[in-house]
């Protein structure tokens, strides 16, 4: 286990419904930061470059907003009881399922103590996904929520973010998130030494982000070949075991 004092991070592969119930016992999570599968089907072909078409796959339980929310629900059934009393959450989701993440996160997430206090919008550079002939969607929507009353740790700012979207000749997932935007997420509902979670770690971008913040995170990833892709990012940057 490589440590920074008692900061630690990991990439794990599996199942997160399993995975997530060994934070239980100690229920220190402070933070919940996740990019899960939207169900709108998509196949992004944004990394398709020369460097690498394998990157542009479809993402495991991504078919319908059904198989999506579903899968999203049962992995917090086992994240969330391990959340500490004021713990806050941010969740990724895109214009085509914006309504039905709303309804569904509110009603789900609110049994177990959070409520929706804003809908942050990520603004990449470029019109981004969306009709040809029409509007092009080049933004994110995160949802965020809060569990008790646990103060922001930085300048109030903002629910727009303004952040360029990684460039396809630099992405290691379809779907990958810049640092530098996770980083205002972090900055945000954490403090150092707090401990980070994403069940749907992606390329691990937020293990990362949260490792140069002086956070402790754990990601873990259901795709075998996207969750080597994050090991493998996370120790270029020295990451560490957590357990």
């Amino acid at each position: 286990m490589i440590q920074d004092g008692n900061l630690v991070w990991d990439i794990w592969h599996g199942d997160s419904v399993e995975l997530c119930q060994k934070f239980q016992a100690k229920r220190q999570v402070s933070c919940v930061i996740t990019d899960p599968p939207f169900g709108s089907n998509n196949l992004s072909n944004s990394s398709v470059t020369p460097e690498g078409k394998e990157y542009a796959r479809k993402i495991a339980n991504d078919e319908s907003p059904e198989v999506a929310i579903a899968t999203f629900q049962a992995v917090m059934q086992s994240l969330l009881p391990a959340t500490k009393d004021e713990a806050d959450m941010y969740v990724f989701t895109s214009y085509q399922v914006l309504k039905e993440w709303l309804v569904m996160t509110d009603n789900f997430l609110g049994d177990f103590g959070f409520t929706r206090k804003a809908v942050l919008v990520w603004e990449k550079e470029g019109p981004g996904m969306g009709d040809l002939n029409s509007w092009g969607m080049g933004c994110e929507f995160i949802l965020f929520f809060k569990k008790g009353k646990r103060e922001r740790s930085d300048d109030r700012r903002n629910a727009v973010l303004h952040t360029p979207q990684l460039r396809p000749k630099d992405l290691r997932h379809p779907h990958q998130k810049p640092v530098a935007l996770l980083e205002i997420l972090i900055k945000h509902s954490t403090s150092r030494g707090d401990f980070i979670v994403d069940p749907f770690a992606g390329s691990g971008s937020s293990v990362v982000a949260a490792k140069g913040l002086g956070r402790s995170a754990v990601g873990i990833e259901y795709d075998e070949f996207n969750a080597k892709i994050a090991q493998n990012y996370l120790a270029e940057s020295d990451g560490g075991s957590i357990f």
